[in-house]
């Protein structure tokens, strides 16, 4: 008895699902409930002079309508609006939405009703993955009466190929950069269709510059070390996994041992820190748009090397390596030389060449032959007796397949050799050869008489005075 009760009931509601037309949508999108366009053959009642109200069905109240009267009611519900042919559109779609909706037309004397169930599809939200990590999607639908067919759209990513899926669910094994972005699953059903999107987030560095990066040493020359994630996730979401970072730096020279730089602290205020007993004061380490690199990095001979940036997370650490070469360009003596003296001018990155690498000189005049026979880490550019033509600017320029890598360049100083200072220095020589030759005559000449006295005999005379008075008392 209670089953006979029961089948009529259920035949009811099926039918009312069955006049209610099936409109899917996800929290947060936006939806359009299409209007039935109202026309006659004649042509008499156009699509202007027909009054649309829209209703929730399990309530009274007018939540916006169209009167050509008196123009278009917004209503309260700033969400929602009217497009041009007055279908209601939501946005964003709320979970208070996903209910009946109702929709009345008046044309002349008639009435049109209509009415719309708004059904959830949604795709659960998957943690940020670690580059070769698993990923795994799907969706979830609210049972209706229709059975859409389903369409995966992967994320658009520039030098990626776009793949589609027609399967329920998405399974990836290995994750890479080009699986980060929104992806999209479309459902179509009844000549309509739905877009459900969810954000998947890769966690990695951005790529390497596949070649080094050459740099010169010259007045107030810096360089930056690049390192940055490759994309753009909140530093809430890497905390959630990410122990630590670091940089180190192996030098190009010997001894090629590693030394760490900076530390990553991954606090409430993500920065650099020195590591402990780290001597690196140069360059900046302002941490901002997930960059984490070395900025304004002053050029010097000291840091040619390999600088290496890691992120450590709790499964896994990435890290990318940077290579700085510098290119130096430096004189056998002064800048200063004088001319006819001769000069060697050094070009050099301070290691063995990679190959493939070329070394143009550039001077102000023209440049004299450079030694191919030299080492292959340096060109050596030499001058057997400079001019004076040859003053100014000597450039070293480094190439690889037709493309300038970087340049070094120096200022040489050309001066005739003064004639006053060579005059002076005669004059000079000559007045101390004279005092020398006088003090040598002086002193033979005093030796000659010294000898002579010894040799010569004097006779002695004894003179008698008789001039002398007598002793006592005389008259006067």
């Amino acid at each position: 008895m209670l089953g006979l009760i029961l089948i009529p009931l259920f035949i009811t509601v099926l039918k009312a699902q069955e006049s209610q037309e099936v409109i899917y949508a996800q929290v947060g999108g936006t939806v359009t409930l299409p209007r039935d366009k109202i026309e006659r053959k004649d042509g008499n009642i156009k699509t202007q002079d027909i009054y649309v109200n829209w209703f929730l069905d399990s309530e009274n109240t007018l939540i916006i309508n169209r009167n050509p009267q008196i123009s278009i009611n917004k209503g309260t519900n700033a969400r929602v609006s009217l497009s041009a042919d007055f279908s209601l559109q939501i946005s964003p779609v709320e979970e208070s939405d996903f209910v009946i909706w109702r929709c009345e037309q008046h044309v002349l004397a008639r009435n049109y009703k209509k009415t719309y169930k708004l059904y959830k599809v949604s795709i659960p939200k998957v943690p940020a993955l670690l580059v070769g990590g698993r990923l795994f999607l799907k969706y979830v639908k609210d049972v209706s009466s229709v059975n859409p067919s389903v369409t995966w759209i992967s994320p658009k990513n520039e030098g990626c190929q776009e793949h589609k899926n027609t399967k329920d669910t998405v399974l990836v094994p290995s994750v890479s950069t080009c699986h980060n972005g929104v992806w999209t699953c479309q459902l179509k059903y009844e000549n309509k269709k739905t877009e459900a999107t969810t954000t998947v987030s890769v966690i990695d560095l951005a790529p390497s510059p596949a070649d080094p990066i050459y740099t010169s040493i010259s007045q107030s020359s810096t360089v930056s070390i690049p390192c940055a994630l490759s994309s753009a996730i909140p530093w809430s979401v890497l905390n959630e996994t990410l122990q630590g970072g670091s940089w180190s730096f192996t030098p190009l020279s010997e001894p090629r041992s590693p030394l760490s730089l900076l530390t990553l602290n991954v606090g409430s205020v993500v920065r650099w820190d020195l590591a402990n007993g780290a001597n690196f004061t140069d360059g900046k380490r302002v941490i901002t748009n997930h960059n984490l690199s070395i900025q304004n990095l002053p050029v010097k001979e000291t840091i040619r090397g390999v600088y290496k940036c890691s992120l450590k997370f709790n499964t896994k650490t990435i890290s990318r390596e940077v290579k700085v070469e510098v290119l130096k360009v430096s004189p056998s003596g002064s800048l200063k030389v004088f001319e006819g003296t001769r000069l060697n001018v050094t070009c050099s990155l301070g290691h063995m060449n990679t190959a493939g690498l070329e070394v143009k000189w550039t001077c102000a005049s023209n440049c004299p032959p450079f030694n191919h026979k030299s080492p292959p880490h340096l060109s050596v550019l030499s001058f057997p007796k400079i001019r004076m033509q040859d003053k100014g600017l000597v450039k070293c320029e480094l190439w690889k397949n037709s493309q300038k890598l970087t340049s070094a360049q120096l200022y040489l100083r050309v001066e005739k050799a003064p004639v006053d200072i060579w005059l002076c220095v005669a004059i000079g020589s000559g007045v101390v050869v004279f005092i020398l030759l006088v003090a040598f005559a002086i002193i033979y000449i005093r030796r000659h008489k010294q000898m002579m006295m010894y040799r010569r005999r004097k006779t002695r005379f004894c003179c008698c005075n008789n001039n002398k008075q007598p002793k006592g008392f005389y008259k006067t």
